[in-house]
């Protein structure tokens, strides 16, 4: 049984007065569709732009805007009970009205008076989502600050065309990006959030370069040879370091996945190609994850144009080995902890990987397994082996059971961790 860190959650939506309010309703129904039991807290401002019906609506739920009103006053103080009932509380969209009074503790309207009485132990997450000038005044930047120092997660608002008319940071980020947020911070509440600060604070100092997807060598200029990757493995990685604080690359090769989290993606199509990047970027990366799916060969000859079946009735084609990407990594390694993948069949797959983890002088191999259900290339889910050396000396190995490619990205970061002084 594959777990859903979503199933049977109570999670407070807090909606304030801004013109990306709309976009609370797609998340909103995400996490109803993702089993969540969603409590919607409007400030008064927020219903000139979202109805209180169709909030009430997706969220199959009553919503809260008077904190004076008779009818959430089901047990005397329902902030408090509703408080400590949830299990996560967002407010996306986060105005500077909103930002200010949470940092200074002004309780006059419900949602803000829900964001105070929170249990330390549940996270608070807040997406900022204003104009870029509002967004960069340094009264805002100071209740930024603030809140980040009292624990608060701050989501960084992403930087496009805005209400007004200019481009700049501001955007409230996608609904996929709140939903990485929230996953994330469920993780953590089950398990630890001392350990997310303590993440953080070693993530936010690194430098990390990540490789996702699969290359193609070209045949001539309208085939080539590939393999199935999605890049999923790799882009969640990124996202994952992201959300942890770190600055993060991601090279990727061919794939039809958007990537939200601020980060720059450095396209590229062939083994040569990718190389070329890595190793362009290596010397300033603190930890390199290589998660893509690099082909093994590449021919040893390309047709111009496009080859004619007509030409022949049987096409041989001659192959060369690709560079050795991993290996060279590891010839060259300095400081730098490099994480290597392994796609193995599930009898010889522990023995491959831990010939690759020595072979190529990794750090650590996240093992998986193209013959397993919940495994492999284009899936959402995965199942992973992490191995590796807990010091100079001692190794380690670690089964972990399915899981989203998001949940393993953090445990594959948080072993990660464990390697960093």
């Amino acid at each position: 049984m594959v777990k859903n860190l979503f199933d049977g959650k109570n999670i407070i939506v807090g909606i304030t007065g801004s013109i990306s309010a709309y976009k609370s309703l797609l998340l909103i129904r995400e996490l109803h569709r993702l089993g969540a039991k969603v409590h919607p807290v409007l400030t008064p401002s927020a219903v000139h732009f979202v109805t209180p019906l169709s909030v009430s609506n997706l969220s199959k739920s009553q919503i809260i805007v008077d904190m004076f009103d008779m009818e959430v006053q089901r047990s005397g103080a329902w902030h408090i009970e509703l408080a400590h009932l949830c299990d996560l509380m967002i407010v996306a969209p986060a105005t500077a009205t909103t930002i200010a009074k949470i940092a200074n503790g002004i309780c006059d309207n419900s949602l803000v008076t829900l964001a105070t009485a929170l249990p330390k132990h549940t996270p608070l997450l807040v997406a900022p989502a204003m104009d870029t000038s509002m967004w960069l005044n340094p009264a805002t930047q100071r209740n930024v600050e603030t809140l980040q120092n009292n624990g608060v997660i701050v989501i960084p608002p992403d930087y496009g065309e805005l209400s007004s008319g200019y481009i700049g940071e501001g955007r409230l980020p996608t609904t996929q990006v709140l939903l990485d947020y929230i996953e994330t911070y469920l993780y953590f509440k089950e398990n630890s959030l001392e350990k997310a600060t303590q993440l953080r604070n070693k993530f936010k100092r690194l430098n990390i370069l990540v490789t996702a997807g699969p290359t193609y060598e070209k045949i001539d200029d309208v085939r080539f040879i590939g393999n199935f990757s999605s890049g999923k493995m790799g882009y969640a990685l990124a996202a994952q370091s992201r959300i942890l604080g770190a600055k993060v690359k991601l090279i990727s090769g061919p794939t039809k996945i958007d990537m939200f989290h601020n980060i720059g993606v450095i396209p590229v199509t062939s083994a040569q190609e990718m190389y070329s990047k890595v190793m362009e970027y290596y010397d300033h990366s603190d930890v390199v994850v290589m998660a893509s799916a690099v082909a093994d060969f590449t021919p040893s000859e390309k047709f111009l144009g496009k080859f004619k079946k007509e030409k022949t009735k049987e096409l041989v084609l001659k192959l060369k080995r690709t560079v050795d990407i991993l290996g060279e990594l590891g010839t060259k390694k300095q400081n730098q902890i490099l994480v290597g993948f392994a796609l193995e069949d599930s009898k010889t797959g522990l023995k491959n990987a831990w010939r690759k983890l020595l072979a190529k002088n990794c750090d650590m191999i996240v093992l998986n397994y193209f013959d397993k259900m919940y495994s492999g290339f284009d899936s959402d889910l995965n199942t992973i082996t992490i191995l590796g050396f807990a010091n100079e000396d001692e190794l380690f190995v670690a089964d972990f059971p399915p899981m989203s490619k998001n949940l393993c990205s953090l445990v594959i970061l948080e072993q990660i961790a464990s390697l960093i002084n």
